[in-house]
């Protein structure tokens, strides 16, 4: 109870009651043990019944109104008193507050100035007090200042004889303490709520640092990391501790390194505010981690750069799915890129192309940006090809089926490829039906399918044109076996000799039946040359040996010439070394090549002319150059230039000597299937050179040819022996039975089939059999099988005499066992010899 005539304070006692007060305060003690002791000694000291001290404060809308700090216990009712207790035991939530300014308290607010009311009952600043609440008979209302602001306010009430100004300034130095300390706890009261607002904000932002998405970090001028948030340590494998002891230099790729310090430069020299970037950590366990970061400076207030903030979003899968997306295209640009073909994309609604593969300017000639321009695949198809091409992609479409559409397409430079595209539709990301194929260049397949069919029809047509040849060989031999056989037969005939008139009559026609025999003879040989027919058998050939059997052998046709034919003296020198050169060729087809040659030196050449055969080496080209040249006519350039055309005789066939203008083809072919080419350097009214350059052999010896047989003898008029003739022709056997007249130690047997004779040799059994290779009833093949079936007759000697003088047939022949094959029309010494030859062996 406070006292009711209490004694004025001494200044002594009023700077004890501050000094404790401000004792309480240093002592950090909390505001209610400050200020519930000073206001029970103010209204102790001041006689007052009750009172309160409170802070001043302001509302959100910046009202003014009063927070109670302590409060004399004056409840009225159960609601107050629970209120008031609420207050003393509770927190800041629990405290008082008055916002009713229409009170004596709030004039003190509203005024700044100290109300005294002695009668508030009539005082018209009051506001009136709650039903039940101790009735106040005196107030005083004092505004605390602190710093030129108001801070609080100390109310007292029920002084016995109320209050006025010479109390308030009695106690003004306290009231200016109390004030000070109500300022100085505002003061710490807005501290320790910014401490709490800052707590707070950091520990949300911490909760967001560390629930964030992506890693942040911030990090030193010198690379240290301050603070890393747990997405960060997650994204790299390491606990907060172990990255926070790491610098960043020690987690980024050292490939990134360079750009990252370099951008950090220039953050720090202000050339740039922030940089984003791209680049690869390194996770705890080594593999890189891709991020992307964005990193920013924070400078001190005076401008000067304090540390970085940088934020790193994972994009680790993207980029793998980007290097497999990539790794996937590359695959499919090295396959389209490698196949010989054109991959391509389309719109179908346009027929535009959208995609082409590299392959595409090197198959047509035309670069990619050429073929996305507009409609331009359908305008560089072939005319032909262009409505009938472009409606089956339509219905390729239409139909959604892939199909091939084959067509012709202008390349760059004019030629005319044939393409075959396939055409699939399909579906895009984007839901769109896209065209989608490839186009391969099938020209060279066209062409080798042409040439196919060509090789075929010239198969066909060779093989048509060798079996009309075969038979009209077979068919001209045979008249002109009798033709030229009897011819032979007269001018032989020493029975009864022909006068001269008739022996120069039967020369004309022996002459004229030979000529006809050699262009039979060259057409054929042509033709198998041509056909692919002629089996050469290349080996290692003597130069000299060849030259001189070829030398004997026109040796008669240049003495009735009168040309002479000789081996160059003067090259090669060294006849040892002429005798040591050796080519690869096949020795008869050679021997053929160097008569031929040397014949058309000797026709071609005047009386008294001369031809000259030479074989220098090239061994740096590695060829023997055999020369034939002649003192004859000479040939003028543009005869040069028809020299080798079958049956141009260059207009010598009016100058009344033979030939057939198929020879020197032959030749020319011959050389060039043997690995050589021929050459003709030639003067007109000077003579001609001619030139058979074939491969040299660097060798000592080599193959000759079989020597030539010496002309027949007569038989032993003491033997005798049976020759059976199967022929169906009369004429071909009158006259080998003429010929055999001049053998008459044989007997000759005639079997106009192949089954008579048969029948003939198994109850004659002959010494020889000559054999047509066209009977009647059977072939000469199947007669040689059926004599083979015979042990009595399959030992017999047997010799063909055909006017078929294909070799394949020949050959054939001599391999079911026959054992030489004669041509007609029949050379009767030849025949003579071989009839011999059998005799020798009976």
């Amino acid at each position: 109870m406070t006292s009711p005539n209490p004694m004025p304070l001494s200044p002594h006692d009023l700077g004890a009651i501050i000094g404790r007060v401000q004792s309480r305060y240093i002592r950090a003690a909390p505001p209610r043990e400050v200020f519930e002791p000073l206001l029970t000694d103010l209204l102790q000291w001041t006689g007052s019944e009750y009172g309160f001290l409170a802070a001043l404060l302001h509302d959100e809308h910046g009202a003014p109104f009063l927070r109670i700090e302590v409060l004399t216990d004056i409840a009225w009712n159960d609601a107050t008193r629970a209120l008031v207790e609420r207050h003393q035991r509770g927190g800041p939530q629990d405290a008082l507050e008055f916002h009713n300014l229409k009170t004596l308290f709030g004039a003190a607010i509203t005024s700044g100035e100290v109300v005294i009311s002695n009668d508030p009952a009539t005082d018209p600043r009051r506001g009136g007090l709650p039903s039940g609440h101790p009735a106040m008979k005196a107030f005083l209302g004092v505004p605390l200042f602190h710093g030129g602001e108001m801070v609080g306010q100390l109310g007292m009430a029920n002084r016995a004889g109320g209050y006025d100004q010479a109390l308030v300034d009695h106690l003004q130095p306290l009231f200016t303490s109390v004030a000070a300390i109500f300022g100085a706890v505002r003061a710490e009261r807005a501290r320790s709520a910014a401490e709490q607002a800052l707590r707070e904000q950091q520990a949300q932002l911490q909760n967001t640092f560390d629930l964030a998405g992506v890693g942040i970090v911030q990090i030193g001028l010198d690379g240290t990391p301050h603070m890393v948030n747990q997405r960060l340590c997650e994204l790299l494998g390491r606990t907060r501790e172990q990255q926070l002891a790491m610098r960043s230099e020690d987690v980024t790729h050292p490939d990134d390194l360079p750009v990252e310090m370099a951008q950090r430069q220039r953050l720090i020299k202000g050339e740039i505010t922030h940089y984003r970037t791209t680049k690869r950590y390194l996770h705890a366990d080594g593999h890189p981690v891709w991020v992307n970061t964005h990193m920013t400076l924070v400078r001190k207030p005076d401008g000067g750069p304090d540390y970085f903030i940088g934020v790193a979003e994972d994009i680790t899968e993207r980029m793998q799915a980007e290097a497999a997306l990539r790794s996937s295209q590359q695959r499919f640009l090295d396959l389209a890129n490698s196949v010989e073909g054109i991959f391509w994309e389309a719109d179908p609604h346009t027929a535009r192309l959208t995609y082409v593969s590299d392959r595409a300017e090197a198959i047509t000639g035309y670069p990619e940006q050429a073929w996305l321009a507009e409609r331009f695949w359908s305008t560089h198809l072939h005319p032909d090809d262009r409505d009938r091409a472009l409606a089956e992609v339509r219905a390729a479409y239409s139909a959604r089926t892939s199909r091939p559409v084959e067509y012709r397409f202008i390349a760059s430079d004019g030629r005319v490829l044939h393409m075959s595209s396939l055409v699939a539709v399909v579906r895009a990301e984007n839901g769109r039906s896209l065209l989608r194929g490839l186009i391969i260049d099938t020209s060279a397949r066209k062409r080798a399918e042409e040439a196919e069919l060509a090789a075929e029809a010239a198969l066909r047509a060779n093989a048509a044109k060798t079996e009309f040849l075969s038979r009209m060989s077979h068919e001209l031999r045979t008249p002109l076996n009798a033709v030229l056989g009897f011819s032979q037969l007269l001018a032989l005939d020493t029975a009864q000799p022909l006068s001269p008139s008739q022996q120069a009559r039967v020369q004309h026609i022996s002459q004229a039946g030979a000529h006809l025999l050699a262009m039979i003879n060259d057409v054929l040989d042509l033709s198998r040359i041509e056909s692919g027919g002629v089996a050469l058998l290349p080996t290692t050939v003597s130069v000299q040996l060849v030259v001189n059997e070829a030398l004997t052998m026109v040796a008669p046709a240049a003495a009735a010439a009168g040309v002479n034919v000789q081996i160059d003296p003067t090259d090669p020198a060294d006849p040892a070394a002429a005798a040591g050169v050796s080519v690869r060729a096949d020795p008869l087809r050679l021997r053929q090549v160097l008569v031929n040659l040397l014949s058309n030196a000797i026709k071609y050449n005047r009386v008294g002319g001369s031809v000259s055969l030479r074989w220098p080496v090239d061994a740096a080209a590695g060829l023997v150059h055999l020369q034939v040249r002649d003192t004859g006519i000479g040939l003028t350039a543009a005869q040069q230039e028809h020299l080798f055309e079958p049956f141009n005789r260059l207009g010598i066939e009016r100058s009344g000597i033979e030939g057939t203008g198929i020879g020197l083809v032959i030749t020319q072919r011959l050389v060039q299937l043997m690995g050589g080419q021929m050459a003709v350097d030639s003067v007109v009214g000077e003579g001609s050179c001619f030139t058979a350059s074939l491969p040299l052999v660097a060798t000592a010896g080599a193959a000759s040819l079989p020597a030539g047989a010496e002309a027949p003898g007569a038989a032993p008029a003491s033997a005798t022996y049976t020759v059976l003739y199967a022929e169906d022709n009369p004429v071909n056997v009158e006259l080998v039975r003429q010929v055999l007249k001049m053998r008459p130690a044989w007997r000759l047997l005639v079997a106009a089939n192949g089954e008579q004779a048969l029948q003939l040799a198994q109850r004659e059994r002959p010494d020889l059999m000559l054999v047509d290779m066209h009977l009647g009833d059977m072939n000469g093949l199947e007669f040689a099988r059926r004599l083979a079936l015979d042990p009595r007759l399959s030992g017999v000697p047997r010799i063909v005499l055909s006017a078929d003088a294909s070799p394949d047939q020949a050959r054939a022949a001599l391999a079911a066992g026959f054992a030489s094959y004669l041509t007609k029309p029949l050379n009767v010494v030849q025949l003579l010899r071989s009839i011999d030859e059998q005799q020798g062996r009976a």
